[in-house]
């Protein structure tokens, strides 16, 4: 049986060999996840720490644990540091763009507001659609067997981002350079810049012009926004990252 797995918003000082969880997490483990007592459960925190523990009381408002203690085997983070500077796109899209960036290892994800973005939100919204996305991230995060959390920042805008960013990379379909080409500064650590639906504006690609941002290019297809991220984090493993066999 496959053993489930969450997340839990604790402090190492909180962990004993018993814990109590109530709330929308109960409710999902009992109601969604359907955990019975004495099942096995893993959880991580936001140390980045998994634990194993035993089910033993499911309750109509609590789930309680006992024999809790550090996995034998600690979930790795990923080999490369990569910072998604996101133009946001629609609802699901940009859902899908958070849940598959989590799951690739990405460590923050920045949606940005763009010229060409369709997406409108209210500003007096931008704090609920911020917890809306780091709870994808997280959920994402659960499935793939992260311990550690990808980011999800604040709404701000793209010229906010460019002020505080000395060297980026930029996905621009007419750029000459291929992700294979890339300098080795950016082998390790990338913070990358990726359109919404109509990609960036001429006066945003000036922008970047004059930042000496390294525009890239991933082949002869134009891919949609959602698509960008996923595929740009693999490259990246494949070349340098999680995705290259281990050094003997």
């Amino acid at each position: 049986m496959r053993i489930s797995r969450i997340y839990l918003p604790l402090t190492s000082g909180g962990i004993k060999n018993r814990l109590v969880i109530e709330g929308e997490k109960a409710h999902y483990l009992r109601n969604v996840l359907r955990v019975k007592a004495n099942q096995y459960l893993y959880f991580f925190t936001a140390a980045g720490i998994e634990y194993q523990a035993q089910i033993k009381l499911v309750e109509k408002r609590q789930i309680t644990l006992t024999n809790i203690q550090p996995s034998a085997r600690q979930p790795q983070t990923s080999s490369i540091k990569t910072t998604l500077i996101q133009g946001i796109s629609s609802s699901d899209r940009m859902d899908y763009t958070i849940q598959k960036a989590a799951e690739l290892g990405c460590q923050k994800i920045i949606p940005i507001l763009t010229d060409f973005c369709s997406q409108k939100i209210p500003k007096h919204k931008y704090e609920k659609k911020q917890q809306h996305w780091q709870g994808v991230a997280i959920s994402g995060c659960e499935q793939s067997g992260r311990a550690d959390i990808l980011k999800v920042n604040p709404i701000c805008t793209l010229i906010d981002v460019v002020k505080d960013t000395a060297d980026a990379l930029y996905l621009e379909p007419t750029a000459t350079t291929h992700i294979q080409q890339l300098p080795a500064r950016f082998h390790d650590q990338q913070q990358i810049f990726i359109g919404p639906e109509g990609g960036f504006s001429p006066t945003e690609i000036d922008l970047f012009h004059r930042k000496n941002y390294l525009g890239i290019q991933l082949g002869q297809r134009v891919l949609r926004t959602e698509t960008v991220a996923p595929v740009i984090m693999s490259a990246l493993h494949s070349l340098y990252g999680d995705f290259k066999p281990p050094v003997e």
